[in-house]
């Protein structure tokens, strides 16, 4: 399999992006993390028949499941690994990594809750990046 791989500029953009990102949704400003999404994004994954379309949506669904954590006295801390970006045009991108959500909580240890990997398409809008389309498998259940 041969592929275009980003140049080490565009790369560490990207790394930088991800971990703005998932430290946006990890530490609960859950609109400001919405914002990394472009209005018209999709999110789908095996663990849910139903994607999720458009930001609003998008928003909705991770601010539900960060009240249920939070309810519980967990959160969850994103890792993100092994990231691949192909350019896919001057505006765009797909990056493909391995990431693990890990639960944590007060007077507890740290607990792998879920192994997914994440395929996203990212798109340079006003300067700026912005998921367009979000497709996770989750490791434990069936493609």
């Amino acid at each position: 399999m041969t592929t275009a791989t980003a140049d080490a500029g565009l790369y560490g953009e990207i790394q930088a992006f991800y971990a703005h990102h998932m430290r946006l949704v990890d530490d609960g400003h859950i609109d400001a993390w919405g914002e990394t999404f472009t209005h018209d994004a999709t999110i789908s994954n095996n663990a849910n028949p139903r994607p999720a379309h458009g930001r609003d949506a998008i928003v909705a669904v991770i601010r539900r499941a960060h009240a249920e954590l939070a309810a519980r006295g967990v959160q969850h801390r994103h890792w993100m690994g092994m990231t691949t970006v192909e350019p896919i045009d001057e505006h765009t991108v797909r990056a493909t990594s391995y990431a693990l959500l890990m639960a944590v909580g007060k007077d507890r240890a740290p607990q792998i809750d879920r192994s997914t990997a994440c395929v996203d398409e990212i798109v340079r809008t006003e300067g700026r990046w912005q998921i367009r389309d979000r497709r996770v498998r989750h490791d434990a259940l069936p493609a």
